[in-house]
């Protein structure tokens, strides 16, 4: 095919493209070094090892010659009346490998992958009609596969999770990891085990440091890139790796769990302005947080999808917002934010809601359209009965209420991403405040220096004054 295109240039172009198809041609039909994978992904995680794994057939030590892709199915919804199709969901790792020129298998519809058989490799690759894959390699791939499919791969399987294993095994490490507030977290290659997840010998670990405002996005997308890297030098020395593996230790292995809507409802009698973000974080992109909203004698479930911590440089809406109940809606004019107190005395501003069976609105919009028609706008942890009047917050026992000085410094902390303008104010105040600690701490050393080294002098008598002495001359008389 290459020889029929190239008898069709000019002279010119023949001359000039020649080199470059017999160097392709001589790649094409050369033996290329490394193992023929099959990759199994859907979400961000996956992809981003993908594009890590492609990146290994170009190094000087390939650990893998050629990849391909498994992943479920893309999810349609069927128009009758236009006899249309819509698509409702498609696994990020498909339209990752469909931008790479990856070849993408589909596993059967329903997600039972069972009876399924494992693929041969494609024939435009240019391994033969019947060749098989070397290894498996699985990245967040949600369903368990069978000791069938592990059996028919040469070299078995290994499997990259976002956890430093055995801690956080399951579905959710990292989400579980943000709510834990956890400093470091990281990513462990092991063999896949054909009865339990996430319990197979350890081959290699690498430790990510996660850092205060992290979505869960973010990790997904860093650790998937770094997970993708270590599985390159993983498959680079696979014999090696095995024989050096890990057994995990049972007794510190921890199980995470599936998270529903539920997990995401703000208790605004318990939860901090920090406790309200990091649930933000941890779920940032897949589950909005909510809360219960009352207008009149309707209760409406609002998400709240664009949430900011607010520090001392944003001042308040309202002077006296520590008497306002934890949940008020604070809102003023040109502002494109609603303020929300929380229980801690901090706040939130939220600028995206979505209300049940409604469009997204942003702060404005859902002012004017709820929060004027209320007379006492304040968002709800439970449900209220319509026909009754909103019951009055209960605050927890033993509760003080947070002076102003200490709830205006309570959000000071750089997040990850705060704006660049926003991290420098808060450093030159963070320095400002040492160097007037610094100070204020050298003048009381001195003066208990000084204290300590000067004795006190004694107090001299004073001396009586001598009266002048009377003369003849003053005695007798002028």
């Amino acid at each position: 095919m290459t020889l029929s295109v190239l008898a069709r240039l000019s002279p010119f172009h023949r001359t000039r493209l020649t080199p470059w198809l017999c160097r392709s041609l001589q790649q094409q039909a050369a033996p290329r070094k490394g193992l023929k994978v099959l990759f199994f992904g859907t979400d961000e995680f996956s992809s981003s090892a993908l594009t890590a794994l492609s990146k290994g057939i170009y190094a000087e030590n390939p650990g893998v010659a050629h990849i391909e892709v498994v992943c479920p199915p893309p999810r349609y919804k069927v128009r009758t009346v236009k006899e249309k199709t819509k698509l409702i969901w498609k696994a990020r790792v498909s339209s990752r490998a469909t931008n790479l020129g990856i070849h993408v298998h589909n596993t059967p519809e329903g997600g039972s992958i069972q009876d399924w058989e494992v693929p041969n490799v494609d024939l435009k690759a240019g391994y033969g009609a019947n060749a098989r894959f070397d290894i498996g390699v699985v990245a967040s791939f949600g369903a368990f596969l069978p000791q069938r499919i592990i059996d028919s791969f040469p070299q078995k399987m290994i499997n990259l999770h976002p956890s430093l294993l055995p801690k956080y095994r399951g579905p959710t490490p990292i989400q579980t990891a943000i709510l834990n507030n956890d400093s470091h977290t990281g990513v462990t290659v092991q063999e896949v085990h054909p009865k339990r997840y996430d319990a197979g010998n350890i081959l290699a670990q690498v430790p990510f440091e996660l850092k205060l405002g992290m979505t869960r996005v973010d990790l997904m997308t860093q650790l998937g890139h770094l997970g993708g890297e270590l599985a390159v030098r993983v498959l680079q020395n696979l014999e090696f790796m095995r024989k050096n593996s890990i057994v995990q230790n049972e007794e510190e292995a921890t199980l995470t769990r599936m998270f529903t809507s539920g997990d995401t409802k703000i208790r605004w009698e318990d939860m901090t302005a920090m406790n309200v973000m990091r649930m933000h974080w941890a779920h940032y992109g897949h589950i909005a947080v909510w809360s219960f909203l009352r207008v009149k004698n309707k209760v409406l479930t609002v998400k709240m999808t664009d949430i900011e911590l607010a520090t001392s440089f944003d001042e308040p809406l309202e002077d006296d917002y520590l008497s306002f109940r934890p949940g008020s809606c604070l809102r003023k004019r040109k502002h494109n934010y609603i303020e929300f107190p929380c229980i801690d005395g901090g706040r939130l501003h939220v600028r995206g809601f979505t209300v049940e069976g409604k469009q997204p609105r942003d702060g404005l919009q859902f002012a004017a359209g709820y929060i004027k028609k209320n007379k006492t706008p304040c968002m709800l942890t439970l449900s209220p009965d319509c026909k009754r009047p909103t019951p009055n917050f209960v605050y927890p026992e033993e509760y003080k209420r947070p002076s102003h000085m200490a709830a205006v410094k309570l959000n000071d902390i750089p997040l990850y991403h705060s704006k660049p303008g926003l991290v420098k104010r808060l450093r030159l105040k963070a320095e400002a405040e040492e160097a007037k600690a610094s100070e204020k701490s050298e003048e009381s050393k001195t003066s208990e220096e000084l204290g300590e080294t000067e004795e006190p002098k004694e107090t001299e008598e004073p001396k009586e004054t001598e009266e002048p002495k009377e003369t003849e001359e003053s005695k007798e008389p002028k």
